[in-house]
This record gives C-alpha cells, structure tokens and sequence, in this order.
C-alpha cells in the first residue's frame, strides 16, 4: 500500500482473481488491519482511510478463513511473524509471502513453507501459467 508500482500491489491486484488462494487467522486479519491503519496515520501510504477500508474488505472477502488451535508455538524473533507461520501451517500453504523473509529462514522450523518476497511470488505464479 506505500506504492501502486510495487509488486505487493500487483499482487494484491490479483486477489480477486482466483490465480492463488491465501489464509488469514482473525489475529492475523486484525494485525493487517492495525497495520494498514498506522500507516494512514504516518502518511506511510498513497491510499486514503476509505481506500485502507476496501482493501481489507477484499482481504475478508477472498480469504480463507483460518482457524488457529494454538498445538504450534514457532517462537520466531517477533510475536506477529509467529501468527503468520501458525496461519500458514494450518492452512497448509506452499509459501509465506512477506518482505520481512529473513525473520522467517530459520532452520529449527519444521514447516516445508517457501518465503518468499511479492516479486518472487508473482514471478512464480506467472511462470506456472
């Protein structure tokens, strides 16, 4: 949301296009939702409160919803990457897809999970096309 030419925007252009499917927890929704909500607040982002309010409605709309029974404590560096790696464990997914991947290469994982950043994530989603 900083920029409408970076590929987390692409990406998050094609949610809606059924090419991938992503989970989110509730914690972790409302993780994006305070996030994209403080950047408002700093000026961080081109988009406006209202524009903030339609991506996480699309974000709720084509989401799977994740449920999180806490059997999995990850114990990573920061307490909100660890709600990521407990959504995607549950929700089985292939890849993290994250600009913050260095928190995540950790060998003691025992997740079989790519991280990747947006741009790679989306050059892969293309090349499987």
């Amino acid at each position: 949301v900083r920029s409408r030419r970076g590929a987390s925007f692409a990406l998050l252009s094609e949610i809606s296009s059924g090419r991938f499917r992503f989970g989110t927890s509730v914690a972790l929704f409302l993780e994006y939702r305070a996030q994209l909500t403080q950047t408002v607040e700093r000026g961080v982002t081109v988009l406006n409160p209202r524009e903030i309010d339609a991506v996480l409605a699309a974000l709720a709309f084509h989401t799977v919803e994740v449920p999180i029974y806490y059997r999995l404590r990850p114990n990573l560096k920061d307490a909100n990457d660890d709600k990521v790696l407990e959504c995607a464990a549950h929700f089985g997914a292939d890849a993290i897809v994250t600009h913050n991947t260095k928190d995540f290469l950790n060998s003691e994982l025992n997740y079989e999970l790519d991280v990747l950043r947006p741009g790679e994530f989306l050059r892969r989603m293309r090349s499987d096309t």
